[in-house]
């Protein structure tokens, strides 16, 4: 029979299986996701400023949709009224303005529109934006901005749609 030959210490510690990582590894990693956020941040800050500003936009594409749509099938003119703070959307024939679908404003945004045959744009208190019964609208040129954004648009007077989008994002 042979003897058994006993390990050595320096043979034990060489054949001991590794489990988890070291510190110096995880702190590699750490660093590594800390640059990527870093990097990551200002383009996603500048997605949230511009969908601050795009919210307003699509509310009012939304509701100029609307006004065409209920002004064709139910046979009179809608108002969709511009004010300073909110859009209202009733028909024309209703003067009160107190019925109808609102839209609140954020209030750090503001807008302005530019009329056909105008050359500046300007702030609007009470402005009003009709829908005929066959679809037709008025031709307007919107500018929104929020500090230093702005985006600026057409609406088409046949579709009611939104054209010719120009922005300026920081």
């Amino acid at each position: 029979m042979k003897p058994v030959q006993s390990l050595s210490r320096p043979m034990l510690l060489a054949t001991r299986v590794r489990s988890g990582f070291t510190i110096l590894e995880v702190c590699v990693v750490l660093f590594i996701v800390a640059v990527l956020f870093i990097v990551a941040v200002p383009p996603a800050s500048h997605l949230l400023d511009e969908e601050r500003l795009q919210r307003p936009i699509r509310e009012l594409q939304h509701f100029a949709a609307s006004a065409r749509r209920d002004a064709v099938l139910n046979g009179c003119s809608y108002d969709l009224l511009l004010l300073s703070d909110r859009y209202v959307l009733r028909p024309s024939s209703d003067k009160e303005a107190k019925d109808g679908a609102v839209y609140l404003l954020p209030s750090d945004v503001t807008f302005a529109v530019k009329r056909a045959g105008e050359k500046d744009f300007q702030k609007t208190t009470d402005g009003r934006w009709t829908f005929s019964p066959n679809g037709l609208c008025e031709p307007i040129t919107f500018i929104f901005q929020r500090g230093n954004d702005w985006i600026r648009f057409q609406a088409d007077p046949l579709t009611a749609s939104f054209e010719n989008k120009q922005s300026y994002i920081q």
